[in-house]
């Protein structure tokens, strides 16, 4: 992996005059393969990655703590990044990793309710930010791309929800059938008893 250049800890606005073109057609190719922007045309993507922020992490940093509140999405540009949930006794699951060009966060461009996990770097990162208060702006200066881009947030958060809702019908019905198994163990050994 090439050496990442370290940039403070604050996002800083992905423009500087000397580099703007070059980095601006990187990330119009990086958002083409991000499922929110994928539909865009490249002068919608030129104009969202003119919004977009960008910070470099070190391994081990944070980027997002659960229960924090919610500020706008994430695009690892490069690096990795694990995602943890805390229980309510105190324990930390892994819930899974994310590598280059995936996303997370999304719902945070819609609302700033509480982060539910915990993002860390487990190597240095460079991370692409888009944030809320620059997508209410878009929706002032281009509300047709503001639209699209919260169109198809709302088609990915769908997509989700009815994944979810059919995992939970399938654990529903497992635990029925879990239910029924020890129903008929105990009548087994309730009847055992009285034969005896």
């Amino acid at each position: 992996m090439a050496t990442m250049k370290r940039i403070d800890g604050i996002w800083n606005p992905i423009f500087d005059k000397q580099k703007k073109t070059k980095i601006e057609r990187n990330i119009v190719q990086i958002l083409k393969n991000v499922p929110i922007f994928e539909d865009l045309s490249n002068r919608e993507s030129q104009n969202i990655a003119r919004i977009a922020y960008q910070r470099h992490y070190s391994e081990n940093e944070v980027v997002i703590h659960e229960g924090q509140d919610s500020a706008g999405m994430y695009i690892l540009m490069e690096g990795e990044v694990k995602i943890t949930k805390e229980l309510e006794d105190g324990t930390v699951i892994d819930v899974g990793t994310l590598e280059e060009g995936e996303f997370f966060g999304d719902v945070g461009l819609l609302d700033s309710s509480p982060r539910t996990a915990t993002v860390t770097a487990s190597q240095d990162s460079k991370i692409l930010g888009f944030f809320r208060p620059e997508l209410l702006q878009l929706m002032d200066s281009d509300p047709k791309l503001a639209s699209k881009v919260i169109f198809k947030l709302a088609q990915i958060l769908a997509a989700r929800f009815r994944y979810i809702h059919k995992e939970f019908e399938k654990a529903q019905v497992e635990n029925d059938r879990l239910n029924a198994l020890l129903k008929d163990v105990l009548e087994t050994k309730d009847q055992k008893k009285t034969q005896m």
